[in-house]
């Protein structure tokens, strides 16, 4: 009876170990991911600076709203990536306590 007890035990201890790295790298992919798209909407942010600038010296206030408007929005995503990567980090740490526990 021990001896299968053993075989299932470990079959299902690495088959966990293996299921936790995928998650990680998983997370880890996640993690790249939201830090892509706050590049790209950094860069909006800019553009969108750079607009109200122009607008602003040719005294288009209409412009000048649609961008400031916009780029509140961009800011707005910037801090959802924020808490998402936040959450991201929390799940990863809580993995890795997991293993840790385990063994």
């Amino acid at each position: 009876m021990l001896k299968w007890k053993k075989r299932f035990s470990s079959s299902n201890a690495s088959k966990d170990e293996i299921r936790r790295r995928e998650c990680l790298s998983k997370l880890n992919e996640s993690l790249v991911k939201l830090e892509d798209k706050e590049k790209i909407l950094q860069s909006k942010i800019s553009i969108e600076n750079e607009r109200t600038k122009n607008f602003t010296k040719s005294r288009n206030n209409k412009a000048v709203l649609e961008c400031k408007k916009r780029k509140s929005f961009y800011e707005a995503q910037v801090e959802q990536l924020e808490i998402f990567r936040l959450q991201i980090v929390d799940q990863m740490r809580m993995l890795r306590d997991a293993v840790e526990m385990a063994e």
